[in-house]
């Protein structure tokens, strides 16, 4: 599919918006611990991030739902259309699985990335009760705010995809798809519609909101990283002067995150010196291709002075992050960089 170079949608401004934002990591770095509360590296970095602190793109505003009238209609090519409630939802076997989103106008390095923990039901039990018909080769799915999406028939049916109603232990909040959303992992955010309302199986090609003003069909997430720390201080003079420089008193570790689509990440590896050369960076956590992997690397600086770090992370398949990926609709994976400012070595 050719794609045509978005304008300065509502998606991409915040996504220049976030890239300012980031400056003060706040979104990343302070976070629940994944396991309990012992303080770890992956706990500090890379844990879940609280519900008012997860990152909000949304095509619209948010809409007011009552769950006790809001229903999931799965129609169109099927041996039996069915329309679930919320409490026929809830009453269904349930898993909790921990699982990252991004939003494919999240930049290398960028804040529109998080991870919760969720708890909802699997998807394809209810598409095997419904009896999809040969015909349909699309699933059309709708929200309830207006927004729609489609994709072919066998992604829908993905034994990992499943509608979340619960976020790190409560019911969604409003702003994150009150009161039911759909997950199908390894795609950006932008094919995971949030306020479910429609599943309709068609048999042709149907092009969703985003994607008919030249965003990805396919929306597979790019493989990306960034850093949690160190980072500028996020202080009032860092902000106003887009100063993007951290500073440390000598030797440190840097911490990270890396993501990609369903074949996961494979390696990361460092530079301390703009790109010359590189490093292999520890892994800390690498628990499914569904939740960002934390790296670490220590970096020894052999004296003072400024230094440019650059990251570039491989996935599954081979694909290492270039040096730079403008956003083209597809998302981005350019290689981040951060400046540190050496005090003394």
């Amino acid at each position: 599919m050719q794609l045509r170079r978005p304008g300065l949608s509502r998606r991409r401004f915040l996504a220049l918006a976030g890239t300012t934002a980031a400056l003060a990591s706040i979104p990343l770095t302070n976070v629940l611990s994944a396991t309990d509360g012992t303080e770890t590296a992956t706990a500090r970095f890379g844990g879940l991030t609280p519900n008012e602190r997860f990152y909000v793109t949304s095509y619209s505003g948010t809409p007011a739902i009552d769950p006790a009238q809001w229903t999931l209609k799965i129609h169109g090519l099927v041996n039996h259309p069915r329309i679930l409630t919320y409490a026929e939802i809830r009453r269904l076997p349930a898993i909790t699985q921990v699982l990252t989103l991004e939003c494919i106008s999240n930049p290398p390095d960028g804040d529109a990335i998080s991870t919760a923990r969720w708890t909802g039901t699997r998807l394809k039990p209810i598409l095997d009760e419904a009896g999809i018909r040969p015909q349909a080769k699309f699933a059309l799915m709708r929200a309830a705010d207006g927004y729609y999406t489609s994709v072919p028939l066998s992604e829908i049916i993905r034994e990992e995809n499943w509608m979340p109603y619960l976020m790190n232990g409560v019911a969604l909040p409003s702003a994150h798809g009150f009161p039911v959303r759909i997950f199908i992992p390894g795609k950006y955010g932008m094919k995971q519609p949030k306020w479910l309302t429609e599943i309709e199986f068609i048999d042709h090609e149907y092009q969703g909101y985003w994607e008919a003003r030249g965003w990805s069909d396919e929306a597979w997430r790019k493989v990306n990283s960034g850093f949690f720390s160190p980072r500028p201080s996020g202080g009032i003079l860092d902000i106003l002067s887009l100063r993007t420089t951290a500073r440390v008193s000598g030797p440190t570790d840097i911490y990270g995150w890396a993501l990609a689509g369903p074949s996961g990440i494979k390696r990361v590896e460092v530079s301390p010196d703009g790109g010359r050369n590189w490093s292999l960076a520890q892994i800390i956590s690498n628990a499914s291709p569904y939740v960002w992997t934390v790296w670490k690397y220590h970096f020894a600086p052999p004296r003072a002075g400024d230094y440019t770090i650059r990251v570039r992370a491989t996935d599954g398949n081979g694909t290492t992050q270039p040096p730079s990926d403008p956003q083209m609709g597809a998302g981005m994976s350019g290689q981040p960089q951060l400046r540190i400012q050496v005090d003394r070595a």
